[in-house]
């Protein structure tokens, strides 16, 4: 075991230790004396007082960083338990569909366990234009066929500003974008993904087998804003891509009126014959997806996605478990006072190993007994185990009753169990009164779900702890722990002066000594040359 005082330190270490520089030092020429080893020694013992202050500051620090460490961990569950407070985690829809080549759905948290029969399917279809006529029939538009199908080649035959406008309209509302090049430094490719990436939703490209341009619609439906006179008759027909410039109706050869419109989806969905611009759409929270034309019936079957909820519930009871065992070791850790945190001057004549496995040994138990969290423990294990009143099914109102119970074993310390087929056919049967037990608010704790009442006790203790250790963006004035380290280094400091002081005084004293000693040489020498002329 590694001595806690700093024998045999040398004038260097005390020096670092106290914060003090080498100017005092004496030869000890005239002594013949070591007056630094003296120095060391005496300092050695002085030294104690400061060794203990920052032994007890090093345990402070330790046992300040081990209850940050386990608000991390209290933060980690508090983060799930804010998650499972919603409904949405226990309440996972699957959807089923007789034939998922024409038809898919995705079932939402609120949508309900029910069937769908969709008929007399026709896709929704996008708008679409194209080129009257090749635009490379023309050989004075462009300087030759061959750079409509790179991006290197410039448009270098038309000297005019190439400028254009495209509109489009969605469900009535139209967007416009203007669109300028300069013909020498441009090529038909980048003019293409301009018109793609801008914010009027089509999609265009050239295609060099035909020479022509194609521009189609992003969005799908009847978009198309017609013109209707008092009775609803339609006097004109307006097109959904609108072209405006020389450039495009008559370099590119494209006329809004050769547009095929779109057309909207229509279907039967349970009897009611409907419609939707889209091939998807949301019905009462199952989200269907048209996959092709077709007119005999498919089925489409919306249950609880028992397995999804399950895992929810076994992830949540695996993290609470793992957190409790974390905590419940770190407050079982045994103290070993035997072993205090090694000084500088120790360290220096130790092997890493040792130093490892001394400083592990020091720095278990800081938490050891602590009242915070083995409250919070309690708490926990109480917010678990009471019943949620007030739920819809008085008979699942605790966990217990759909198949999650304690541990047999004490020194599980209260680790939750699972019985897969009863929490299986608990949400199966009645996935309503699982998701209350579990995310019910209310009041009072009693009629609180598990997850507010965990989130809540979480939260008083993560706050408990930071009062009293803080957090890494925190000064050691802003919680308890903090202001002590904050004394302790006040008072470190002052003693280190005090030491300084001491240390000079030493010297002071044998550089004393030493010129008394040269005195006394001098004199006896003197005397000596004396004597030896009476003679």
């Amino acid at each position: 075991m590694a001595d806690s005082s700093s024998s045999g330190a040398s004038i260097d270490s005390i020096n670092s230790m106290i914060g003090a520089s080498n100017s005092s030092r004496v030869s000890g020429l005239a002594s013949g004396m070591d007056i630094d080893s003296i120095v060391a020694k005496l300092m050695t013992a002085e030294s104690q007082p400061l060794v203990q202050m920052q032994q007890n500051l090093q345990l402070t620090e330790w046992q300040r960083d081990d209850y940050r460490s386990m608000n991390t961990l209290l933060s980690n569950l508090q983060t799930t338990t804010q998650k499972l407070k919603l409904q949405g985690p226990f309440l996972a829809k699957t959807a089923t569909s007789s034939d998922l080549s024409k038809v898919t759905a995705t079932g939402g948290a609120n949508s309900g366990n029910v069937s769908y029969t969709l008929s007399d399917v026709t896709l929704a279809t996008a708008a679409h234009n194209q080129s009257s006529d090749s635009i490379v029939t023309d050989k004075t538009k462009f300087d030759s066929s061959a750079y409509l199908s790179t991006q290197s080649e410039t448009i270098g035959e038309l000297t005019n500003p190439i400028e254009f406008s495209i509109k489009t309209y969605t469900d009535g509302q139209a967007t416009t974008h203007d669109f300028s090049y300069d013909p020498s430094t441009t090529s038909l490719d980048k003019i293409m993904s301009d018109i793609t990436s801008s914010n009027i939703g089509v999609n265009a490209f050239y295609d060099a087998a035909t020479g022509k341009i194609s521009m189609t619609r992003t969005a799908t439906g009847d978009n198309h804003p017609d013109l209707k006179d008092a009775g609803g008759k339609v006097t004109q027909h307006n097109s959904e891509i609108e072209f405006s410039g020389d450039f495009l109706t008559t370099t590119l050869n494209m006329d809004s009126k050769q547009e095929q419109d779109g057309t909207d989806a229509n279907f039967t969905l349970n009897g009611l014959k409907t419609s939707r611009h889209s091939n998807t759409f949301t019905v009462s929270g199952v989200t269907f997806n048209l996959q092709s034309s077709f007119t005999n019936a498919v089925s489409v079957n919306i249950n609880t996605d028992v397995d999804s909820v399950y895992k929810t519930i076994t992830d949540f009871v695996d993290q609470y478990n793992d957190t409790i065992k974390q905590v419940n070791d770190k407050i079982s850790e045994k103290r070993n006072r035997s072993y205090a945190p090694l000084t500088d001057a120790q360290k220096s004549s130790m092997k890493d190993s040792d130093i490892t496995n001394w400083t592990d040994k020091a720095k278990s138990g800081m938490l050891a007994n602590d009242s915070i969290l083995s409250s919070a423990l309690s708490q926990l294990r109480t917010n678990l185990y009471s019943p949620v009143s007030g739920t819809s099914n008085s008979k699942m109102d605790q966990l217990a009753e759909i198949g999650i119970t304690t541990s047999n074993n004490y020194l599980d310390h209260g680790k939750l169990v699972i019985d897969e087929d009863k929490l299986k056919a608990a949400i199966s049967t009645n996935p309503q009164a699982v998701m209350e037990l579990f995310t019910k608010t209310g009041d009072t704790t009693s009629e609180q779900g598990i997850m507010q009442r965990l989130n809540t006790t979480l939260k008083n203790t993560m706050d408990r702890i930071e009062d009293k250790a803080g957090n890494t963006s925190m000064t050691y004035t802003q919680y308890s722990m903090g202001k002590s380290i904050d004394d302790m280094n006040d008072r470190i400091d002052a003693f280190k002066l005090r030491l300084q002081d001491i240390q000079a005084r030493y010297y002071n004293q044998f550089d004393a000594m030493e010129a008394a000693i040269n005195q006394a040489n001098s004199q006896a020498g003197y005397l000596q040359q004396f004597m030896g002329q009476q003679v």
